[in-house]
């Protein structure tokens, strides 16, 4: 779906609806119009993918997700086998049941956007899915605090001498 002309018509109201205001008000209109639209993009994509979550959640056996493409966004509709269904985690499981869940922007690169993907496909699941299991084994297996940062490197203590 192309966001082009929805921006452009928010930025032509936005225009439209100062210009009896007088030339200098009209300028600073479309000064805002433009530096309004990423944010605008920002809060139809939220829109499409809640949109997208509510379908899912009314629909038995189909996943419907929002994708960004550029600056475009696609619908994905996929349709799940009974074994997908019964062997693939369910939001409430992954957000442990009794956790309302959060909404967070993630940006990756597109390379490893693109691994995420085929990891997620190669175990029937979503791509949020997928993440949330990722998310969830890293913190099972991370130290707790004052046990070492990442990869137990931290509070290395080294003894000796050096020489300059």
């Amino acid at each position: 779906m192309e966001l082009s002309p929805l921006i452009n018509s928010l930025q032509q109201s936005l225009k439209s609806t100062v210009a009896p205001a007088g030339k200098d008000v009209a300028e600073a209109a479309a000064l805002l119009a433009q530096s309004l639209e990423s944010a605008a993009r920002l809060c139809l994509l939220e829109a499409m993918s809640g949109a997208a979550d509510e379908i899912t959640l009314a629909l038995e056996n189909t996943s419907v997700e929002a994708r960004l493409r550029g600056q475009d966004v696609d619908f994905v509709v996929n349709e799940l086998t009974q074994t997908e269904t019964t062997t693939a985690p369910t939001e409430s499981t992954e957000s442990q049941s009794n956790d309302d869940v959060a909404r967070i922007t993630l940006r990756i690169p597109e390379s490893l956007k693109d691994s995420v993907e085929q990891a997620a496909k190669s175990e029937s699941l979503s791509v949020n899915g997928w993440l949330v299991s990722a998310i969830a084994a890293a913190v099972e297996s991370a130290p707790q605090s004052g046990q070492g940062a990442r990869h137990g490197k931290r509070n290395r203590s080294y003894k000796g001498f050096a020489r300059s």
